[in-house]
């Protein structure tokens, strides 16, 4: 049985690169009080991947310890954008989109998530009635000089790339919304660090008591590249438990440890021994087969996982064509698309040259048939799919919008 003090350090460094006051928020922790936990979420996209669940996975342990987690759906801040990560201006939702979002997040969080006893909160309920004058209160508690001193800001003005004065507004915005829910600690991502920073800013400006802060890691995706949406390269937690756990097993060797920390439920000891197997001479495969049996149990079932392992052992064993319900759809533009772009696009492959070795080596099928033409086009329908693989376990189904 793990004491406290385990259970306190796994809460406070497990999944967590920093942590804004660490010796404030333990002592907090062991002073018996109940904690309102806040995270925000931007709800632009309507799929959650397993690196967006790390600090969900974080609130689940705030919230079995018998604190208060406090989820705040940006309707209202989702309108003018966030730029923490981004070079460019980003286009605005409609409040209808991220309500529409925010549903999908949710029922997804609910599969780590005791759902019914989390505090969902939109922040349009206080945005909306916040009047220019308020905005100005607000403002003044930040300089322009640390609004440019954000990487991003610091290299668009650099680069002469517009920087609207609404996107200034965004960490106004996020760091009210601590006040407005009484955030004893904050949870966010890497990037996001000056927009947590200024909910302790407000909250000292309004005389409250300052929000720690706990950060977190984005974790590389399929191809060794940020897990990304964008980049198609995620592990979505809508996704079926074959899909998930062959995906899983196409992740790089280099990342088996840190997947084991950021995306289950096991505790620094009980990884240990995963570190030591990679450290002998055992197939790497072995324990990424473990990993994605943990992984999948947390997000369907232990007889789920059980049963997805078999199904990856057969379809490499006997080159089995994937359930179409488990292999990923792709949508393309134009109606003609050479092969080689196509298993790019569609990232089967990681680039051009990768596309051209595929082809010429064999590894690549059309609808089953192996191409060997680095010339070959293909013609897709706005109806049916086209099946494309690489390898033994690489499928995308593709075809035209």
């Amino acid at each position: 049985m793990k004491t406290s003090e385990e259970i306190i350090k796994n809460l406070l460094e497990k999944w967590v690169s920093r942590v804004i006051d660490k010796q404030n928020l333990e002592k907090k922790l062991n002073s018996g009080k109940t904690l309102r936990v806040k995270f925000g979420i931007d709800p632009t996209w309507a799929t959650v991947h397993i690196g967006h669940a790390v600090p969900i996975l974080k609130l689940r342990e705030f919230q079995k310890l018998g604190h208060q987690v406090v989820i705040i759906i940006w309707d209202s801040t989702a309108q003018v954008g966030d730029t923490s990560d981004k070079e460019a201006e980003r286009p605005m939702l409609t409040r209808e989109e991220t309500r529409k979002n925010a549903d999908n997040y949710l029922s997804q969080f609910a599969k780590i998530l005791d759902i019914d006893k989390v505090e969902i909160r939109y922040n349009s309920e206080w945005m909306d009635k916040i009047n220019f004058n308020m905005v100005g209160e607000l403002a003044k508690n930040f300089s322009v000089a640390e609004m440019l001193d954000r990487d991003n800001f610091s290299k668009r003005y650099k680069w002469w790339v517009r920087i609207s004065l609404q996107e200034f507004l965004y960490p106004i915005m996020q760091g009210y919304d601590s006040i407005a829910v009484n955030a004893d600690v904050e949870l966010g991502w890497n990037d996001q660090y000056f927009n947590l920073l200024a909910g302790r800013t407000l909250q000292e400006a309004y005389g409250k008591e300052k929000q720690d802060i706990m950060m977190f890691n984005l974790i590389e995706g399929t191809d060794w590249r940020k897990m990304s949406k964008s980049y198609k390269n995620f592990i979505g937690l809508d996704e079926t438990a074959n899909s998930m756990f062959v995906k899983i097993m196409e992740i790089k060797d280099e990342l088996i440890i840190k997947y084991f920390v950021h995306c289950t439920t096991l505790t620094f000891d009980e990884i240990k021994p995963y570190e030591a197997r990679l450290a002998t001479d055992e197939n790497p495969k072995n324990i990424k087969l473990d990993l994605a049996h943990e992984v999948i149990k947390l997000y369907h079932s232990e007889t789920a996982a059980i049963e997805a392992k078999a199904y990856f052992e057969k379809v490499l064993s006997e080159w089995m064509i994937p359930d179409e319900k488990d292999i990923e759809k792709v949508e393309f533009e134009q109606e003609k698309v050479m092969l080689s772009t196509a298993l790019r696009e569609a990232k089967l492959v990681s680039n051009s040259s990768e596309a051209r070795d595929s082809i010429t080596s064999g590894w690549a099928k059309v609808n089953s048939e192996v191409i060997k033409d680095l010339k070959y086009e293909l013609k897709l329908s706005k109806i049916e799919y086209t099946l494309l693989q690489v390898g033994k376990k690489k499928f995308r189904m593709i075809k035209q919008k």
